[in-house]
């Protein structure tokens, strides 16, 4: 009953996903999440925004090789992408003209261009300086080397920094220092009970307060936050400062790589593919079969639910990964259902089938799904460390896939089977399972089989090779 509770919730939150509108953002404030819950299309299917930024020397190093700082560059750009406004597939490279060096960012599935050009092209260098006792009005400006820099943003740990809401509800980043830095920033702030910390952005003051305590753990940075300047913030400490400064020269929309042709093709290939999977399993296992194409269906309207809440961008390669995924959802139910057609075959109840049937095809599938995942995990490393961003969006959709399909084959297809032969009048019809009618047993009915028929599973149960038969196994009909 709690599996079909399950079964049922699961199909109430994917219909919701499908159905419902989807003009209306999540926002979990104290998780530092927000989607607009839109299915974002990539570059080759929709097209996106294409900025142009120079890349010039930071303030606080005017002498700076710019030709060996354009690679980091580039990388600390996709982090930010990546890791805060959710997007993939991000195309971002570098172009010169003579001694000018230019980094050109290419961005599908954005409808924010302000948040997306404040977070590329703001350096993000956080200092805490020391004003002596003196507190500066947030929003104003310091010159490089006005105050003494104590401590920079180089020396936070990444993993202790997220946005929630404080005592005041107000929207607040929370962090800690690094363990080198701890306890020099503890000494700091104990000596200066009373003072003013100073902390800027960009060399502008975000926040100027009073130390009210010795700080050993975490410390936090508030003011006039919202949830995206917060969220801003965030990004800008967990992932770093940029290695050089930009200066937006042009932006852009571009159209689509791929033409409306090719998309159209693409989708009729894989609604052709998906239907003769769907006609073949319910031509050859007919009632599981269905049962199979109802959570088959189940599982594509739950990979658009997650693709859509973590803000997936959804490009050809991604689809294909995806689709890819569909088979290995169909292989599994084919490998419960030929143990299950086998235990029906040895004697075995309906439901005792379904049972064994599933302990024993697990192995198999779990073993086949362990596989790709790895392998997704080794695609997705390879790309990320050589920017072949198409490679991280082929497998990061496929494990998406893998990882739903896996549950709905053993979980769904399993439970609703289950519920299926429980209405009356259906194991009577053994045409539905594809297996002859003497095949089907009844519940305490003895095996039309004899005892030499037997003798095989007896003599593998005798070596420990095959488990012992039960008592009701070796009753025969003489």
């Amino acid at each position: 009953m709690r599996r079909v509770l399950v079964v049922l919730m699961l199909v109430l939150l994917a219909g919701l996903a499908v159905y419902v509108d989807t003009g209306h953002a999540i926002n979990i404030g104290f998780l530092g999440y927000s989607n607009s819950n839109q299915l974002k299309e990539g570059l080759d299917l929709k097209g996106g925004i294409q900025f142009l930024f120079q890349a010039e020397c930071p303030t606080n190093n005017p002498n700076c090789d710019i030709s060996s700082s354009i690679s980091p560059t580039i990388q600390n750009i996709l982090t930010r992408i990546n890791g805060s406004l959710g997007v993939s597939e991000a195309v971002v490279n570098s172009q010169s003209n003579g001694s000018t060096q230019y980094i050109s960012v290419q961005l599908p599935g954005i409808t924010n261009d302000a948040q997306a050009l404040s977070l590329i092209g703001t350096t993000g260098q956080l200092n805490f300086i020391d004003t002596s006792g003196q507190q500066l009005q947030v929003g104003s400006t310091v010159t490089t080397g006005q105050y003494p820099i104590r401590f920079t943003g180089q020396q936070l740990d990444p993993t202790s920094i997220n946005v929630s809401i404080g005592s005041t509800n107000q929207y607040q980043v929370n962090f800690e220092f690094n363990t080198a830095t701890r306890s020099d920033f503890a000494t700091y702030t104990g000596n200066n009970v009373g003072k003013y910390l100073t902390i800027t952005l960009d060399n502008t003051v975000i926040e100027s307060a009073v130390i009210e305590s010795q700080i050993t753990g975490s410390g936090e940075i508030s003011g006039s936050f919202t949830q995206t300047s917060a969220s801003q913030l965030a990004s800008f400490l967990k992932y770093g400062a940029l290695p050089l400064q930009l200066t937006k020269i042009s932006e852009r929309q571009i159209d689509a790589t791929l033409g409306s042709q090719s998309i159209f093709y693409s989708e009729r290939a894989a609604l052709i593919g998906i239907g003769l999977v769907i006609f073949f399993m319910l031509l050859y296992y007919r009632l599981p079969g269905f049962v199979a194409t109802l959570a088959l269906l189940l599982y594509a309207a739950l990979v658009l639910m997650v693709i859509r809440m973590l803000g997936v961008v959804l490009t050809l390669a991604g689809i294909a990964g995806v689709i890819l995924s569909i088979g290995m959802a169909v292989d599994a139910n084919i490998l419960i259902f030929e143990r299950i057609k086998e235990e029906l075959r040895a004697g075995r109840t309906m439901m005792s089938a379904i049972e064994f049937g599933w302990s024993r095809a697990w192995p198999s599938i779990r073993d086949s799904n362990a596989s790709t995942i790895i392998t997704c995990l080794i695609l997705s490393i390879f790309g990320n460390n050589f920017g072949a961003t198409i490679i991280v969006g082929f497998a990061t959709n496929l494990l998406i896939g893998v990882l739903v399909s896996l549950f709905t084959a053993v979980v769904v297809t399993r439970t609703l089977l289950n519920v299926v032969i429980q209405i009356p009048g259906v194991l009577s019809h053994p045409a539905l399972f594809g297996v002859p009618a003497d095949v089907i047993r009844q519940t305490g009915s003895p095996y039309k089989r004899k005892i030499r028929q037997n003798q095989p599973a007896l003599a593998g149960a005798a070596n420990g090779l095959l488990p012992a038969p039960s008592a009701d196994e070796t009753e025969g009909e003489e």
